[in-house]
């Protein structure tokens, strides 16, 4: 998993795919390989060994709503930010919103990164290593590598075409939300539908507000 990661990573530097493509990329093909290396195994037992088994869905959504409920707040002090998302609830069906992003990021982003980072990066390590903080550090910094190749060559970031400067917006972007999403996994008996909760809530604001966007401009 770890060397294919290297690999997709310099690819995206070439294409920064979208997420779509993703579901190939972060999900199909990955798990294929996965299955491969562990032998014949049913499609269910792959999706249990990275943390999709009925059997957790519960474990773990205290910590979810803990992270979950701090991150919201966070990004709430931002003063522009929460008087655009005030704008926009305020609008007949802005409340419909914060659901319709919710179910747009749990059919992207949330799914198809958690499905790589923690189901297969985090849990490989955490097996292999005998020791889940560390396999926890390195699914982290695994995340925040993964977000430099768009902030360097997608120029809706500040940082593009600043190698440096992409590394400490990815860093900024992916790191605390890649520790919170770690520290679910774990403690969590690796859950992996917590972490994906868990990742939309995160990124539920500025969902919110490009989908809001994306309606508007539309229109």
């Amino acid at each position: 998993m770890t060397g294919y990661f290297a690999l997709y990573l310099g690819y995206l530097f070439v294409h920064a795919e979208g997420e779509l493509l993703h579901w190939l990329t972060l999900v199909l093909f990955p798990l294929a390989g996965l299955a491969l290396i562990d032998g014949d195994r049913s499609p269910r037992a792959v999706l249990r060994s990275i943390g999709l088994d009925p059997a957790r869905v519960g474990r773990g959504m205290g910590w979810v709503i803990g992270f979950g409920t701090a991150f919201q707040l966070l990004q709430l002090v931002n003063g522009p930010q929460r008087a655009e998302l005030v704008t926009v609830l305020r609008e007949p069906l802005g409340p419909l919103l914060p659901l319709g992003a919710l179910v747009l990021l749990v059919g992207t982003a949330a799914t198809t990164e958690e499905i790589f980072f923690r189901g297969m990066i985090q849990r490989r390590w955490a097996e292999r290593l005998g020791n889940e903080p560390a396999a926890l550090v390195i699914a982290s910094c695994a995340f925040v590598l993964y977000h430099v190749p768009y902030a360097f060559t997608n120029p809706a970031w500040p940082s593009a075409g600043h190698l440096g400067q992409a590394v400490q917006a990815a860093a900024a972007n992916g790191l605390p939300g890649g520790v919170a999403l770690g520290v679910v996994f774990w403690r969590s008996g690796r859950n992996l539908m917590a972490t994906i909760l868990l990742h939309a809530l995160i990124n539920l604001i500025p969902a919110t507000l490009l989908v809001h966007r994306l309606l508007a401009h539309a229109t």
